[in-house]
């Protein structure tokens, strides 16, 4: 049975350049409600030795990650089963450490690729030549305690959406680059992970990356599934072309107490497939639809808008794809 679990996906400790221990961390993360965090310093594990030889330390799910920070882009690297070196990977030779990395059971995500680069933060921006995107796993579309306006980040998103419309199946995540927790309290995006069993760890958070099983929200939780037939078809999973039916579930009630006094309120869905909006529907509060559909070969998923952080007609939430044959 799949669950899906709410994770940071993004973080850093004092063992690179955040200010928060592993303790620290991990006692932020539980306070913020999440059921886990990917902890993904940059070009070092050293944190993650430090939480095995000290398990107490850990009081929340870590999955095991690093950022290849290098002057041309910065790469996630999820559970990867021993280490591959990074120095001499250049611009047009990212494929070869991509399959070396797959090669050890290890997903790739982009992040950040529309950061400001030189001089302000030399290699935020990515920069490097993917040759096969089906070597890559994720893209963090949704960067930092900023809003779904910002523009890097809606660089971020229509680079996502082309390349789904290329025929790739890559998933979405959202990042705080969580570095340190500042004088006023700052609201982003969680991850939405759907997990064998409600199993939370290294493995099972890679397999459902790989899987697709993602979805974004800065508030309520979704649900999103196709039926064709006999069949049910959920995020991540592929159907075939045609008539079918669409069922969305917005939940307001899951983790309120975080996001709820950031004004965000769903004010609208969205379907979209292939890049345009197929249908759309006024929400407020709970809300579960059923809607009929007819797909043509491509991508399909659900998007949430309506109010936030003070402003109207924004991006809350949004699926990673269901795919369509």
């Amino acid at each position: 049975m799949i669950q899906y679990k709410a994770l940071e996906m993004h973080s850093h400790t004092l063992h690179s350049d955040g200010n928060f221990t592993p303790e620290e961390l991990c006692r932020a993360a539980k306070q913020l409600q999440l059921d886990g965090i990917a902890l993904t310093d940059h070009n070092t594990l050293s944190a993650h030795a430090y939480l095995i030889s000290h398990p107490e330390a850990s009081r929340i799910p870590v999955v095991t990650g690093i950022e290849w920070t290098t002057f041309f882009g910065h790469m996630l690297v999820l559970g990867a089963e021993s280490s591959i070196d990074w120095r001499d990977a250049m611009p047009d030779t990212l494929d070869h450490y991509l399959k070396e990395i797959r090669a050890v059971n290890g997903v790739t995500g982009i992040a950040h690729p529309f950061e400001i680069g030189s001089p302000l933060c030399t290699g935020c921006h990515w920069d490097f030549a993917v040759h096969d995107w089906n070597l890559i796993d994720y893209i963090e579309v949704w960067s930092k305690a900023a809003p779904t306006t910002q523009f890097d980040n809606i660089q971020a998103f229509d680079m996502w959406t082309r390349l789904l419309n290329q025929g790739y199946k890559i998933a979405a995540t959202a990042g705080r680059d969580w570095h340190w927790e500042g004088p006023t309290r700052l609201h982003s995006a969680a991850t939405y992970i759907g997990v064998e069993n409600g199993e939370v760890s290294t493995r099972s958070i890679c397999d459902a990356i790989r899987a697709g099983r993602t979805y974004v929200t800065a508030g309520p939780v979704i649900d999103f599934q196709i039926s064709s037939g006999q069949q049910t078809y959920a995020i991540g999973d592929s159907l075939h072309s045609g008539s079918c039916r669409g069922r969305i579930i917005v939940d307001p009630t899951v983790r309120q107490e975080i996001w709820g006094d950031f004004g965000i309120k769903v004010r609208e869905v969205r379907i979209v497939a292939n890049g345009d909006v197929v249908l759309s529907m006024p929400a407020e509060g709970t809300q579960e639809s059923d809607f009929d559909l007819k797909l043509r070969p491509g991508w399909v998923r659900a998007e949430l808008y309506g109010d936030a952080l003070g402003e109207t007609e924004k991006r809350i939430g949004f699926t990673s794809p269901i795919y369509v044959e």
